[in-house]
C-alpha cells in the first residue's frame, strides 16, 4: 500500500508541475503522455556520473546488472542505492584499471552479486588482487566471457569473447550488448581499435546498436569511422570527468560523431545519463538537462526507489 500511495503522490505532483509550468518540450511530454515510456520502460540504463571513469547500471525488468564501479571507493555504491538497488544479479568488470574497479569492492560488500564476470586476463595490481580475494570469500560465481548470452526475462545481454592475446589491458575489455525487441545498446569498456578489429571479425552483426557507450572516455584510440560504420549508432554516451588530465573526450572523436549525425551525451556536462526503453522506442534523460528533463529524471529516480528491484 505504501508503494501505491507513493506512486500516486509522484503522479499528482507531476501533473501539478506540468500544468503549472506549461511545459512545451515535446520530447519530455512524450515521456508521460500517450505511450508514456517513463512509466512503461522495461529497460533503464544509467550511465552514472562518477568522474573520470565508468560505472553503468542496467535495470532490466526486476533485475540489476552493474558494469564497472568508477574510481571512487564509495560513489558507485552510493549511487546504486539512490536508484533503489537492493542487490545485484551480475557485475561485470570490463578491465582492472582503477578508474573502473575503484569502487567495486564496496559495491560487492553492499549488494552481494550472484555472478561476477571479468576477462580472466592476469593483472597484478593490489586493488585487483584484493577484489578477486573478495569474490572468492563471498563465494560469488566467477564467469569468463566466451560469447554467452545472459537472458533477463525477454531481454538479452550478449557478452563478447575476449581476444586470447592482448597488447594492453584496455584491449582485453569485456564488451557487451543489451537487446530488447527493437532496442539495442553497446558497452565498449575501454576497448581500443585493436580489440575492435577482433570483435568485427568474429561477430560483426552483434555490434550494430542504436545506442553506444563510447570507448575509453572518448579517447581517439577507441573510436574511428570503421567502428561507426559497423555499429551505426544514433546516440553516443561518453563517460568522462570534467577537466580531466587526458583531454578526454578528444576533439577528433567529437567531430567524428557530429559528422555522422550522432547525438552526443557526456557525463561531465549532463551528469548521470538515463536511457529508458519499452523495446519499441527509447528516450534519453539527463540529470543536468532542461528544467523539464531534470524533473522527469527525478520522477524516474523516485520510481526506481519505489519499485526497488531484486
Amino acid at each position: 500500500m505504501r508503494r501505491i500511495r507513493n506512486t500516486i503522490a509522484i503522479i499528482t505532483v507531476l501533473f501539478v508541475f506540468l500544468i503549472g509550468s506549461g511545459l512545451s518540450n515535446s520530447n519530455v511530454r512524450d515521456l508521460f503522455f500517450g505511450r508514456g515510456v517513463l512509466f512503461n520502460a522495461d529497460i533503464r540504463v544509467f550511465i552514472l556520473d562518477v568522474g573520470q571513469g565508468d560505472s553503468i547500471l542496467i535495470k532490466a525488468f526486476d533485475r540489476n546488472v552493474l558494469i564497472d564501479a568508477g574510481p571512487d571507493k564509495n560513489l558507485s555504491a552510493n549511487k546504486l542505492g539512490s536508484f533503489g538497488v537492493k542487490g545485484l544479479n551480475l557485475v561485470i568488470v570490463t578491465h582492472p584499471h582503477s578508474d573502473h574497479i575503484g569502487g567495486m569492492a564496496e559495491v560487492i560488500k553492499r549488494y552481494n552479486p550472484e555472478y561476477y564476470i571479468d576477462s580472466g586476463i592476469p593483472h597484478t595490481s593490489k586493488m585487483y588482487r584484493a577484489l578477486l580475494d573478495l569474490i572468492e570469500e563471498r563465494k560469488i560465481k566467477y564467469v569468463v566471457p566466451n560469447g554467452q548470452t545472459v537472458h533477463i526475462h525477454s531481454a538479452e545481454l550478449y557478452v563478447f569473447p575476449v581476444p586470447d592475446k592482448v597488447t594492453s589491458i584496455n584491449n582485453g575489455s569485456v564488451v557487451s550488448r543489451l537487446s530488447y525487441k527493437d532496442f539495442t545498446m553497446l558497452f565498449l569498456g575501454d576497448a581500443e581499435l585493436e580489440e575492435q578489429s577482433f570483435l568485427i571479425k568474429i561477430n560483426l552483426e552483434k555490434l550494430k546498436s542504436k545506442v553506444v557507450k563510447i570507448s575509453h572516455h572518448g579517447s581517439n584510440t577507441g573510436t574511428d569511422q570503421r567502428l561507426i560504420d559497423v555499429v551505426k549508432p544514433e546516440t553516443a554516451v561518453i563517460s568522462v570527468g570534467r577537466d580531466n588530465p587526458y583531454g578526454h573526450p578528444h576533439r577528433e572523436v567529437i567531430e567524428l560523431l557530429k559528422k555522422n549525425n550522432i547525438k552526443i551525451y557526456r557525463t561531465d556536462r549532463d551528469g548521470t545519463v538515463a536511457i529508458i526503453s519499452d523495446g519499441d522506442q527509447y528516450k534519453i534523460l539527463r540529470e543536468k538537462g532542461s528544467l523539464g528533463e531534470r524533473f522527469a529524471f527525478v520522477i524516474l529516480q523516485l520510481k526506481e526507489l519505489v519499485s526497488g528491484g531484486f
